[in-house]
């Protein structure tokens, strides 16, 4: 199977990206199950439907290969101490898009993928004149997905201690893409 997923991701074939819906929440579990190791409670999954919520799914070849979610926010609701669960108000005039996950099967990575789902969600985000800045927790030895924020221009903000409760290390560091 990875073999015939290797040979299937050839440069220059097309990616498409397209919105999660109700019918494709599954494919969203299904990747999230493979690329983190962290378990999404099923209010996760329905979450992405709701309004204020940025979930997009890639497609490479025909193959659902990558996936990006994202939700709005209140501005500053990622600096909070504890890890940011869902607010349960609206956010108010000014935003932040907080990037939940961003993942792509690992025989399609280097091709640009992960880079179109980030771009669409920046292009969204900027589209939204409310939304300041783009936020997200990054495991402190990822240092590959450390590396990709950095050189598509995010800066670290600080080190959130024991943001993880079940992985290890639990530290996470707090990035930001600051549009406004």
């Amino acid at each position: 199977m990875a073999a015939a997923a290797a040979a299937a991701a050839q440069p220059g074939a097309a990616v498409e990206l397209l919105a999660v819906d109700a019918h494709s929440l599954g494919r969203v579990r299904s990747l999230n199950t493979v690329l983190f190791p962290v378990r999404y409670a099923p209010g996760f999954y329905k979450s992405l439907l709701q309004p204020g919520q940025f979930a997009r799914l890639a497609f490479y070849g025909g193959a659902c290969v990558g996936t990006i979610t994202c939700r709005r926010q209140p501005l500053g609701f990622a600096d909070s101490p504890a890890p940011p669960a869902a607010p349960h108000v609206p956010p108010p005039v000014d935003s932040e898009l907080y990037m939940m996950t961003l993942g792509v099967l690992a025989p399609y990575r280097r091709l640009g993928i992960a880079r179109g789902l980030l771009n669409s969600a920046v292009r969204a985000a900027a589209a939204d004149p409310t939304v300041r800045r783009i936020v997200l927790h990054v495991q402190i030895d990822n240092d590959d997905a450390l590396r990709f924020y950095h050189r598509h221009g995010f800066t670290t903000l600080r080190m959130v201690e024991r943001y993880y409760k079940t992985l290890d290390p639990p530290h996470a560091y707090l990035l930001q893409y600051r549009l406004r």
